[in-house]
């Protein structure tokens, strides 16, 4: 009973799930990186090395976070619901690859997007497990953890809001980012993402567009300034359009087009009464969308 007590601050179960979810995988990532030698065949077959990077780090994100659900909030995880899981993450990828291919289209349009040269195909093992692993990894403890629980209590726009300043504020740990791409990254992604859980009430169609959109950046177009992948391209124009060093998670075109879909998704979301009001605008009757949706 105490332990219950103590699980009904949202606070709480925040802490507990991110710990449980991102110290298992941390502990398992380092032990695969440990193992890379025995795993790559002594670097001869690297592949099978980000496959198994790939594997576990899904895998424990899965299971922990499914572990922590039964044994804490005690309900069914319908948010990792398999039914229309296969669905919602082809779908999904192809949002996040459409996205990135129309402002990258339209950027070369302009003359601000150029090839520079052919990249070194075996990088894309790294980019696959990297990108893969990222985005499963990140959507489990963004969306499912914080934007989840925040919005049982807070509601959905406090929560997205909430979404959009935490994106905001972990891109500055990138090398590049500046304060303008600090916000666009924020919009982008915080609402974006958040919007796919209101609407569908899973991870899948978040996890798909997180992948895809680094995915495409890094492997496809190759303006993502990390390891190479498939060609090298140079981007730039003015920074409003191309984003600058930020790249295009920084452009005015990447946030237009991110905020559209957004705007579609959240629309839809309130026509089928999935948007949470907050806890002093409710009755007494209220029951939170995510556990009503299978």
């Amino acid at each position: 009973m105490t332990l219950r007590k103590v699980t009904r601050f949202s606070m709480v179960r925040i802490v507990l799930a991110i710990v449980a979810v991102g110290g298992a995988v941390a502990v398992a990532q380092l032990l695969v990186k440990a193992l890379k030698g025995v795993l790559s065949l002594g670097g001869t077959v690297p592949g099978l090395y980000y496959a198994a990077y790939l594997i576990v780090s899904v895998l424990v994100a899965y299971f922990v976070y499914r572990a922590y659900v039964r044994t804490v909030e005690q309900r069914p995880v319908t948010e990792l619901s398999m039914a229309e899981a296969p669905k919602e993450l082809g779908f999904g990828m192809m949002i996040g690859l459409g996205l990135v291919s129309l402002t990258v289209g339209i950027l070369w349009l302009l003359g601000d997007y150029r090839i520079t040269g052919a990249g070194v195909w075996t990088g894309t093992f790294a980019l696959l497990a990297n990108d893969g692993a990222g985005a499963f990894v990140e959507e489990i403890l963004l969306r499912g953890v914080v934007f989840r629980i925040t919005e049982e209590r807070l509601g959905t726009w406090i929560a997205i809001a909430i979404s959009a300043l935490l994106f905001a504020l972990l891109h500055l740990t990138s090398a590049n980012a500046t304060v303008a791409s600090t916000v666009v990254v924020g919009l982008e992604a915080g609402v974006l993402l958040s919007a796919t859980y209101v609407l569908t009430r899973r991870l899948w169609l978040a996890i798909g567009i997180h992948f895809a959109w680094d995915f495409a950046q890094d492997a496809v177009f190759g303006i993502s300034g990390g390891a190479a992948g498939l060609v090298r391209a140079d981007l730039s124009g003015p920074v409003l359009l191309s984003g600058g060093n930020s790249g295009i998670e920084g452009s005015i075109l990447a946030l237009s087009l991110c905020l559209m879909v957004s705007a579609y998704l959240l629309v839809r979301a309130a026509r089928k009464g999935r948007i949470v009001r907050p806890f002093w605008r409710r009755d007494e009757t209220f029951s939170s969308p995510a556990r009503d949706v299978a």
